[in-house]
């Protein structure tokens, strides 16, 4: 529910936004500052004010700040895996094509580029497979080409199978928001895949719709378990979670696989029967933009 705390962490970060705005114009060690500080207002500007554009036109500009460090490089933005993962959802989430687009053509080779030069997840392979898959991804789809989205395919088992759960435990000490990054890294890298494997398939119109049926399914399953797993987490968490208000990679990654042709009839029927943990996916922020 709205509360003061929502009001006040709300006119804080409108007060840090104009700073990082400022800064970002001649510091990109500024912009992922700037970015996260677009997530956090925006929301608190859904839990106070439920306006889907408001919400989506920040996270569009934390798109644009990200993708504006990746593509240039600049000294003082730090290339990190989770971030281009971030920046990503964002795009998709806002709908911010020409952000998706640069970040999607300026990490063409993340096993040997930019990414091997940031700071930060150094020591977790899974995140730099991760990203690439992503990447991948959102080539394939820019360029409307398959093979992009197969080698995605790859990466992504990567990305899951050097999941070190002693890594994640080690960089989160409480032990419930551990399980919950995993549990978080394991549902994005399974709803890519399953997003990775439609465009890249070629099969026949006939035989792709039983497979996009089947493969719909096993893609609500994973939202539906993952949903609750953050249910969980939430009810037994002491700390306070505001970028958990909505949940950004699941939004982002239901609108990805409804741009690449999966059926999505199922999302509408877990909202209409009020399912476990979909308030954190709000119709609002799904639905396009005219």
């Amino acid at each position: 529910m709205p509360s003061d705390y929502d009001l006040r962490s709300l006119n804080h970060e409108r007060r840090m936004l104009a700073v990082y705005r400022r800064q970002a114009a001649h510091d990109a060690g500024a912009l992922q500052p700037l970015a996260n500080a677009c997530w956090r207002a925006g929301c608190f500007e859904w839990a106070l004010y439920g306006d889907a554009e408001t919400v989506r036109r920040l996270w569009g500009e934390a798109a644009a700040a990200l993708a504006r460090g990746f593509a240039r490089r600049q000294p003082g933005f730090d290339p990190s895996p989770d971030q281009l993962v971030l920046a990503l959802h964002f795009a998709i989430a806002a709908r911010e094509r020409e952000a998706f687009n640069t970040l999607a053509m300026s990490a063409p080779n993340l096993r040997e580029g930019a990414l091997r030069e940031a700071r930060a997840f150094r020591s977790s392979r899974a995140h730099f497979h991760l990203a690439e898959g992503y990447a991948l991804v959102a080539r394939a789809l820019v360029e409307q080409k398959p093979n992009p989205a197969r080698a995605a395919v790859a990466s992504l088992e990567a990305a899951r199978a050097e999941s070190d759960r002693g890594w994640w435990e080690r960089q989160f000490p409480d032990p419930l928001d551990a399980a919950w990054r995993v549990s978080e890294h394991e549902a994005v890298c399974a709803l890519l895949s399953a997003v990775a494997r439609r465009v890249a398939d070629d099969k026949s119109d006939e035989a792709r719709a039983e497979a996009d049926e089947a493969t719909a399914e096993e893609f609500a399953r994973t939202v539906d378990e993952t949903l609750a797993r953050l249910g969980h987490f939430l009810a037994h968490d002491p700390d306070h979670h505001p970028k958990l208000y909505a949940w950004l990679p699941g939004l982002a990654l239901c609108a990805l696989a409804a741009s690449a042709g999966f059926p999505v009839d199922w999302l509408a029927e877990r909202h209409e029967r009020g399912a476990e943990g979909y308030e954190r996916l709000p119709p609002e922020l799904l639905r396009r933009t005219a």
